[in-house]
């Protein structure tokens, strides 16, 4: 039995970007409260109202910054093929057996029924991962940095889509040790 384990780390901009912006928010919010507060002692409730706002949006700025930049992995082995993928911005955690394939292609994502709807995740460039609508209406489970994308159908009628640097060797190791590939 061999696993083969795929790794897409996505790009630190996204996350560098809500970080800056929650920050400076922050910062401002903690700025206002502590020129408020100086001003009277009659508006304790807006100083903490103020200061505690302040505090948790630089937090989420800073748990947002670090979640963004967390990578997802593909991993297949033996009759299955899993994702870890981060919760709030990706795909979340999935263990998908043999028996739940219907059926499974390699296909060109963003035409058609491949076209993706972010319902929420990641999606700039080629990098999608999250959950997302297709063309024809189903959802699909995708992480992905590529365009040509091993689609797989699942019994259920969602959808898991995965693409790597190196889709092709993703689908033959997919066709090896889950399931072979429809044309």
């Amino acid at each position: 039995m061999s696993v083969e384990q795929f790794t897409l780390q996505p790009s630190s901009f996204t996350g560098t970007i809500a970080l800056i912006i929650l920050l400076v928010i922050g910062a401002a919010l903690l700025l206002l409260a502590i020129t408020t507060g100086r001003r009277a002692k009659t508006i304790r409730h807006t100083f903490l109202a103020l200061l505690i706002i302040g505090i948790a949006v630089i937090g989420l700025g800073i748990w947002l910054f670090f979640s963004s930049n967390t990578p997802s992995t593909i991993t297949v082995g033996s009759g299955y093929v899993s994702i870890q993928s981060p919760i709030f911005d990706g795909a979340g955690n999935m263990n998908i057996t043999a028996n739940k394939i219907a059926s499974a292609y390699v296909g060109q994502i963003g035409s058609g029924n491949l076209t993706l709807s972010k319902q929420h995740g990641t999606n700039y460039d080629n990098f999608n991962v999250g959950l997302f609508t297709l063309g024809n209406g189903k959802t699909a489970y995708v992480v992905s940095d590529n365009s040509t994308d091993l689609v797989i159908q699942l019994t259920s009628g969602e959808y898991v889509i995965l693409g790597t640097s190196n889709t092709n060797a993703l689908a033959e190791g997919f066709t090896q040790y889950v399931h072979p590939l429809t044309s």
